[in-house]
């Protein structure tokens, strides 16, 4: 039959359903079989179809037990080859849910709950399927005795469509229930045997964006447990699922298994150099950023740099990498700085981030802020200094958003910035950084929120800037919080304390805060004693071990 013989005989058949049951199964199996031009031309046609027949009926058809038809018919239309109306569609019926009493919703089934929440999220910007989405997780929330009659696979399909919206109460609850569930099934005797490497990867992919929850710590960790059992099977793994779970295990680097998993992964991957042209520009990205995470693992260095050679011989397809992507890049090949392969594909990265800087509002703050820590690990290359200068002008066009950047962010900014600091707009977005320090110094929180390793990047980077008095004011601001907490516990090495020391020496005379300039001063003076005696006494003992050895002989 020809093809478009296919597409007249599809169209017929939704033209000559009588029901959402004849409907619906036509639109799945079609879904499958169609392809190129007549696939989205038989979607966006169901879609129509299915909003003037069937959408009316929806709340009827689910108190006939047939809710079934209308989950599969709105997972196939929201997707991309549905157009706009599929979306249109999609987001017409998370209305509908989201009105839903909890008897009705409950009379849907969980499986299709399932297949709604995946489909809401593919359109996380519409404001019906955020609606619809939560009303499903309030419901996953209140009734999580239906998760058990979930496979994996549905499991990931709700997960994932809750993740969207990770910043939400609602979804993150849910999420923390879906955890328990499988937590709970790791306990059975045959464990998590009966998940598939789709169900896995998903799964992983979801938990990872809530990762400060220990629910989702936990899931992760018996995951990544499940598939150390399966480490022979690797090589089953699609290179995307495993660029997946690379990225998702990152979040938790402190987890054993999740490292071990992540190591097992990069052998994967180098074992697999011959095939990387089979590999996604988005693939790389997240397998560069993951191995990041586990600096110190040779299998991790050796499978980025393969990765860093891959790129540079690819290089005519960097203008296809999102702003995200080249920012993950940057922030994975700068934890091994000394390497000339990873410098190179950096330099390569500064090339083509310059190229596009008319994009660069695009950008995430957390990308804007990689991309500057990234290229300050290299600040003596030209091409690293002129992508800072480009990303600093973006930062100060961003003057009154930079509440939205994080702790971490923003010490990120003011570190890396400091390593050019004869480049004005250098100075000048380091002048506004500090006033949001300061501004988030006099809340009543103060900077209790910022980690110690946030602090020291924001008095090492403001330090190099002694005459600006915004950066002396929040470097006082940040002073008081460090002795506060006490200054043993920030571990400055010596020569950071002896920047530190130089750069205080340099304020001008009778500064405001000078008190808590010399009380650090002088404690980091008696840390600098106490290790030089340290390290006298340990050199006396192994002296005099070593005479005594050579006396007794």
């Amino acid at each position: 039959m020809s093809t478009q013989a296919n597409l007249t005989t599809a169209l017929s058949e939704i033209d000559c359903a009588r029901d959402i049951v004849e409907f619906s199964t036509v639109v799945v199996a079609r879904d499958k079989q169609l392809r190129k031009a007549d696939h989205p031309v038989f979607l966006q046609k169901a879609a129509l179809e299915f909003q003037s027949r069937f959408l009316p009926n929806f709340e009827e058809s689910i108190r006939a037990g047939r809710s079934w038809g209308y989950a599969t018919t709105c997972n196939a239309v929201s997707r991309k080859a549905g157009g706009q109306v599929g979306r249109d569609v999609c987001e017409r019926i998370a209305s509908r849910v989201s009105l839903l009493d909890h008897a009705l919703i409950g009379k849907i089934g969980i499986r299709a709950l399932s297949i709604f929440a995946a489909s809401f999220g593919r359109h996380s910007n519409r404001a019906e399927c955020r609606k619809g989405a939560i009303r499903i997780a309030k419901f996953c929330r209140e009734e999580s005795r239906p998760l058990q009659e979930l496979n994996n696979l549905s499991l990931a399909a709700l997960i994932n469509g809750f993740s969207k919206w990770p910043e939400e109460a609602d979804f993150r609850q849910a999420a923390v229930a879906i955890a328990g569930d499988v937590i709970r099934r790791a306990g059975r005797h045959h464990q998590l045997s009966d998940f598939t490497q789709q169900g896995l990867v998903s799964l992983v992919n979801g938990f990872s964006k809530w990762p400060d929850e220990a629910a989702s710590r936990q899931a992760a960790v018996t995951l990544a447990l499940e598939i150390l059992h399966r480490f022979g099977r690797l090589c089953e793994f699609p290179q995307q699922g495993l660029a997946i779970l690379v990225n998702g295990f990152s979040k938790w680097p402190e987890e054993l298994a999740c490292g071990q998993v992540t190591i097992a992964i990069a052998g994967e991957v180098l074992r697999r150099v011959a095939r990387f042209h089979e590999f996604g520009e988005q693939d790389l990205a997240n397998l560069v950023n993951g191995f990041s995470k586990w600096p110190d693992e040779a299998v991790s260095r050796q499978a980025t740099i393969a990765i860093a050679s891959e790129l540079l011989h690819r290089a005519d397809q960097l203008p296809h990498y999102s702003q995200q992507g080249l920012a993950n890049l940057v922030n994975g090949f700068c934890k091994w700085p000394e390497d000339a392969t990873c410098r190179k594909a950096a330099i390569a990265i500064a090339g083509e981030v310059l190229w596009r800087a008319v994009q660069l509002p695009d950008l995430t703050q957390q990308g804007l802020a990689n991309l500057v820590n990234g290229f300050s690990k290299w600040p003596e290359e030209p091409a690293f200094r002129r992508a800072a200068v480009a990303l600093a002008r973006e930062v100060l066009r961003r003057a009154t958003q930079l509440y939205d950047f994080s702790q971490q962010g923003l010490a990120n900014l003011v570190n890396g910035f400091s390593n050019w600091p004869e480049e004005l707009p250098c100075g000048q977005v380091t002048v506004v950084l500090a006033d949001e320090v300061l501004r988030r110094a006099g809340r009543r929180t103060g900077l209790s929120d910022f980690t110690a390793q946030d602090l020291r990047g924001l008095v090492i980077g403001f330090n190099r800037w002694p005459l600006q008095s915004a950066a002396r004011q929040a470097t006082i601001a940040i002073v008081n919080e460090v002795l506060g907490r006490g200054i043993r516990f920030f571990d400055f090495t010596k020569p950071e304390s002896e920047s530190l020391m130089d750069g205080f020496n340099r304020w001008p005379q009778g500064e405001a805060g000078h008190g808590a300039i010399a009380k650090i001063i002088e404690e980091l003076q008696l840390i600098q004693s106490e290790a030089t005696q340290l390290r006298s006494g340990e050199k006396w003992s192994h002296q005099t071990r070593q005479s005594a050895k050579e006396a007794s002989s």
